[in-house]
């Protein structure tokens, strides 16, 4: 795009192809042009940057890569925000297997030209997204074979990347949650709200995310119950007494803001925070119910809350 001094409006079809042709009279051809383009092109007009042809026909890689998604989606009932990742990571194997004339050739779908491409696309990626890249490979493997395009489930003979063995996390002690709480000064906006936050993770178990997404809705005073929403699934989890009097001390001291989120930024644009946000906050605390499955030493669960004052709300 800089060297034909295009912006970001003006992607289009004919752009992309001459990005390719240039891309390809290269001495050494770069793995994403021969391998990824199909899937950078079916992003770009997932985000709109250019529309599908009315009369463009549709390829059989194309085809696939639909049929793909709708098994997850249909027989696996994958969210598709999991379907969109795996397609993200694993649909570039269909265009390895795809010849210049648009023919997928199944019978490629073997250990070693699988290998080569999780090898090729895990390359930029952390132990992580390899992982997330061997799933995606597997799982359209495993649709390949139970709709008979493929004869023999090649997974087994996928590589793993290094590093990918999940361990329980390790928590922290009392003594740590204490030294985090202690430089939380109560006395301003900030400190109150990292207060909360830690308390929120250390006593309930909560993940950054699910703390950070919390909003004033969520909190029944009447009852003591706070909904938590994560993972696709919704809880509800008593509040414990301390857990009731950090979010008092917060919601009296927070400041007016964008949207209902309980945990705000303090700097404009005031708005919900982000998981990071309550990571830097917090860090580590949620970390407890994995590795233990209960509340720290020394951080016995009072009873529930059965009134909270009206004010607080």
């Amino acid at each position: 795009m800089q060297t034909e001094g295009a912006s970001a409006d003006q992607i289009e079809q004919a752009l992309l192809d001459r990005f390719v042709i240039s891309e390809r009279s290269r001495t050494v051809v770069a793995a994403v042009v021969t391998t990824c383009m199909g899937t950078m092109r079916r992003f770009l007009i997932a985000a709109g940057y250019f529309a599908a042809s009315e009369n463009e026909v549709v390829t059989e890689a194309q085809a696939a890569v639909t049929e793909w998604r709708a098994w997850m989606r249909n027989d696996r009932g994958l969210l598709e925000k999991t379907i969109d990742a795996r397609c993200h990571y694993g649909a570039g194997l269909v265009d390895v297997a795809t010849t210049p004339e648009g023919t997928v050739e199944r019978f490629r779908l073997g250990a070693p030209v699988v290998n080569a491409y999780v090898a090729e696309r895990g390359r930029p990626y952390g132990a992580v997204t390899r992982a997330h890249i061997v799933d995606a490979v597997r799982c359209l493997l495993r649709w390949a074979l139970s709709t008979g395009r493929i004869s023999r489930d090649p997974t087994a003979g996928v590589l793993k990347p290094p590093g990918t063995r999940r361990t329980l996390p390790r928590g922290v002690g009392a003594d740590q949650v204490a030294a985090r709480l202690s430089v939380c000064d109560p006395a301003t906006a900030i400190g109150a709200r990292d207060r909360a936050v830690v308390t929120i993770l250390v006593r309930l178990g909560l993940r950054a995310g699910e703390a950070a997404r919390l909003t004033l809705d969520d909190i029944d005073w009447t009852t003591g119950q706070l909904k938590v929403s994560g993972k696709g699934r919704e809880h509800t989890l008593p509040i414990p007494v301390d857990v009731g009097d950090a979010l008092e001390a917060w919601l009296r001291a927070r400041p007016p803001a964008l949207d209902r989120g309980v945990f705000v930024r303090m700097k404009a644009p005031r708005g919900m925070m982000t998981p990071s946000g309550s990571r830097e906050a917090s860090p580590g605390c949620r970390t407890w119910r994995a590795s233990t499955g209960s509340t720290p030493t020394g951080y016995g669960i009072p009873p529930r809350w059965t009134s909270w004052p009206a004010a607080a709300a």
